[in-house]
């Protein structure tokens, strides 16, 4: 679905005299918190070298977005500031260079490097280019419109409606986090 039909069928629900590029960014906020709420997971593997504890990663990924790191069959913990002396192996993440760093270093030369985190909404629309896509899964598209429905409505102060279409949106977001999660299933 395209932002140019989520904007139309928005407009359908809540029929309103703002701009296009003002519901545009009330999209790019909807894209940003779809993926805030539904942590769709992904796996990025990396080669390893031993005694090299630096490695550049994807710059997708997000030090809050990563769920698990493992080099071979040692699984690694993220380092916490109040963790003064680990007694495990860790990691640290640094979003500006995309680089982790492990502690300790790869003990053999070639080992797998395992980390798995969540996919974080890297797109900006804009009012230019209606034509694009959200970055969610296809089968959630259609709640953007709620979502924007929902904007639009706070934006023109009717709270009721626009607490309707967001609790409609959330309640279907909620669902997929349960899913990802593997806490529910289609069934």
């Amino acid at each position: 679905m395209q932002i140019s039909e989520i904007i139309s069928e928005a407009d359908l629900l809540v029929p309103n005299q703002l701009t296009t590029a003002e519901k545009v960014m009330f999209l790019n906020n909807i894209e940003h918190d779809f993926f805030n709420v539904v942590k769709i997971p992904l796996i990025l593997y990396f080669s390893t070298s031993k005694d090299q504890s630096t490695y550049v990663i994807n710059n997708i990924v997000r030090a809050k977005n990563i769920d698990i790191v493992h080099v071979g069959v040692i699984k690694y913990k993220e380092l916490l500031p109040n963790t003064p002396n680990p007694l495990q192996n860790t990691y640290v993440f640094d979003d500006y260079s995309s680089s982790i760093v492990l502690n300790p270093a790869p003990y053999q030369e070639g080992l797998k490097g395992f980390l798995r985190y969540f996919y974080i909404a890297v797109n900006t629309f804009s009012a230019l280019d209606l034509n694009v896509v959200p970055e969610a899964p296809p089968e959630y598209h259609w709640t953007y419109s709620l979502g924007l429905a929902s904007y639009i409505a706070n934006a023109m102060d009717d709270m009721n409606k626009g607490s309707f279409y967001e609790a409609q949106y959330l309640k279907v977001w909620d669902t997929a986090a349960r899913q990802y999660a593997g806490v529910e299933t289609n069934g």
